[in-house]
């Protein structure tokens, strides 16, 4: 057994979570700790809303209130679809909590000093626009421009479309994101990382980060050199103190000494504000399974395996937490990194703003089918290139599939219920092994998050079972499409397993322990006890996408 820590996506509170999140890094993260667990691994599955990130405080402006209450309100509406489509992790952290907040801000504090104590702080003076009128700059959320690095349409630091990160004066024709009645510009420092390029990239390497992403790595620091963003002049969020005892840098050096900065100056949710959410993973992790201390603040025997999922647009980011770990010491970084592309819906870009979008509870409060939805989302699963979600395809893909080939199986499965019961004999080896290729290939569609292919495979036993209901029995059959099928279609696979009066959802190691050996017959499901789904018109979900508010 293998301790297992996985870490999903930090979404910003700014807004309700559409269909794109969901078909990324929560179920990708969800049905690999489904996958773990049942290999008979200890997993702790943890999220938080990174509450203080910049666009908390645009959506704040917008709705005319408190940014703490625009995080917390969106939060709470996060964890609610999280939990109606069944990918709730076991916990899901607010850092506005009391609970959380101190120990949030307090690693800020503690990482500043460790990196200030060991060189690795410094300051850059730069030009940044601002609203004459007010005096704010505008950065991250208030920014708007062309990325430096491919030319497309940008907002902040950083390109959706190539993944790059910058800095606000490297934004190609900037301007405000909103309007301002007159834009002048100001001076301001900000703290940056000294980075360690060589030992980055290695450590990189180490954790099999893939090909694309190391090399959007190398591009980063031709583009930006070998610092890291720790500081913006936002007024919102963790309040920069500027450590003590800082070391002398090693020459040579493009950054100035630490010195103390305007009050404005909040640390980057994306720099330490990424590794105390890590540091609060590992506290989590410790209190559920009553260690003794954090197993993320130093190595040890109780350290978890710690998988990251997350989106694409985080990768450079998340990457450079390997970077605070070499130049700190302390071993908070993941250890397997695991990517998305994004998903579209009918070929453009989820937009609350355009009106394009479908937000998971919407759909759950239209009453359809959550496993449904898992299941077609795992087939669209946006990996190593971007996919589409469409209203037709996910209706055509339940009524063909679920309300269709499955049904027709469970009703095959049912009708042996009428037949005398016999002695169920070992399944034929051409069932065993095609059950073996089947349940090595789904393995290795979770070990690598591969969902599209876990779901193939519940399509290729689909293709199999008619004929293997008179070989092998209705309850083997059933028995092994719930172990392919749960880590997908969680309730539905309990409710199977409910009918056949298995004390767990089966195992694919059950399941291939029922076909191999010679075992009294299992009682097939009675008439109309085996659950079904429904058949979805592509009108019902076309319809969910709706204006906000």
């Amino acid at each position: 057994m293998t301790d297992h820590l996985i870490l999903a996506a930090l979404p910003t509170p700014n807004g309700e979570l559409h269909l794109g999140h969901l078909g990324g890094p929560f179920l990708a993260a969800d049905a690999l700790a489904r996958h773990l667990r049942a290999e008979g691994h200890r997993v702790t599955t943890v999220s938080a809303t990174d509450g203080l990130e910049s666009y908390v405080l645009d959506a704040a402006r917008r709705e005319g209130r408190t940014p703490e209450a625009t995080a917390r309100d969106y939060h709470a509406r996060i964890e609610a679809a999280l939990t109606a489509t069944d990918c709730r992790p076991d916990v899901f952290l607010d850092v506005h909590d009391a609970a959380a907040e101190a120990d949030h801000r307090g690693w800020h504090h503690l990482l500043a000093e460790r990196l200030a104590e060991r060189g690795r702080i410094g300051i850059r003076s730069e030009r940044l626009l601002a609203d004459a009128a007010t005096g704010e700059e505008l950065v991250a959320c208030w920014l708007a421009g062309r990325c430096p690095a491919c030319g497309e349409e940008t907002a902040g630091y950083t390109c959706e479309a190539c993944g790059m990160w910058f800095q606000p004066t490297d934004v190609r024709e900037p301007r405000a994101r909103h309007p301002r009645e007159h834009i002048t510009t100001t001076g301001t420092a900000s703290a940056f990382l000294r980075l360690d390029a060589r030992a980055l990239l290695d450590l990189a390497r180490e954790r099999r980060v893939p090909e694309d992403y190391l090399d959007l790595v190398r591009r980063y620091l031709e583009l930006n050199g070998p610092l890291w963003r720790l500081t913006h002049p936002l007024g919102w969020g963790v309040a920069w103190s500027t450590p003590g005892r800082p070391a002398a840098p090693a020459a040579p050096d493009p950054l100035e000494p630490l010195q103390p900065l305007d009050p404005r100056q909040v640390h980057s949710t994306y720099a330490l504000g990424t590794t105390a959410m890590f540091l609060l993973a590992g506290r989590e992790h410790a209190r559920v399974h009553g260690l003794p201390h954090n197993p993320l603040l130093a190595d040890g025997p109780h350290r978890p395996h710690v998988t990251l999922c997350f989106g694409m647009d985080g990768a450079l980011p998340l990457l450079m937490q390997l970077a605070i770990q070499e130049a700190t010491g302390i071993p908070c970084a993941p250890d397997e990194y695991r990517f998305n592309r994004f998903m579209t819906l009918d070929g453009q870009k989820f937009s609350t703003s355009r009106d394009h979008v479908v937000r998971v509870l919407d759909y759950v409060a239209a009453g359809l089918d959550t496993d449904a939805l898992r299941f077609h989302l795992a087939r669209l699963s946006p990996g190593e290139k971007p996919t589409d979600f469409s209203p037709d395809a996910f209706a055509d893909d339940v009524t063909q599939t679920l309300a269709g080939r499955l049904s027709r199986l469970l009703d095959a499965c049912e009708a042996t219920a009428s037949a005398p019961h016999t002695h169920a004999a070992t399944a034929p080896d051409r069932v065993r092994h095609r059950f073996e290729d089947t349940a090595a290939r789904h393995r290795e569609a979770l070990r690598t998050g591969d969902l599209a292919l876990a779901a193939a495979t519940v399509d290729d036993w689909l293709a199999l079972a008619p004929d293997a209901v008179g070989t092998v029995g209705a309850p083997r059959v059933l028995a092994v499409l719930a172990a392919l099928a749960a880590p997908l279609m969680p309730r539905w696979s309990d409710q199977v397993r409910e009918r056949l009066g298995l004390p767990a959802t089966p195992t694919l190691t059950a399941a291939g322990r029922l076909l191999s050996s010679d075992t009294p017959h299992l009682s097939p499901p009675a008439p109309g006890t085996l659950p079904r789904f429904a058949p979805v018109a592509a009108a019902q979900v076309r319809a969910l996408v709706r204006r906000p508010g």
